[in-house]
């Protein structure tokens, strides 16, 4: 197990209480149910979480599949969506 650093907090009552029946529900201490609570708030803030992975995901995956669809039944289109495409990259978000 990797060194631990104690840290002290104070909460506000009700998120206190909110902890210890969430810790109690699911078995464990109070101060694992913290960790976890502060790996996943931090994996969120870094963009990588399980449901940011997940939204990523889908969204290459809906891309794709539609990107296909045009190649295959509108390729004369397909080439002028892509260049609209990247220019409104560039228009809104500064760059492609």
């Amino acid at each position: 197990m990797t060194e631990t650093v104690l840290i002290s907090v104070r909460l506000p009552g009700p998120i206190a209480e909110a902890a210890n029946a969430a810790a109690v529900s699911r078995n464990i201490s109070r101060s694992k149910l913290l960790r976890i609570a502060i790996e996943r708030f931090i994996d969120d803030l870094s963009g990588s979480s399980e449901q940011d992975r997940r939204r990523q995901f889908s969204s290459e995956y809906t891309f794709l599949a539609l990107d296909l669809i045009v190649q295959r039944e509108y390729p004369e289109v397909h080439t002028e969506l892509l260049t609209e495409a990247e220019r409104r990259m560039e228009a809104f978000h500064g760059g492609a």
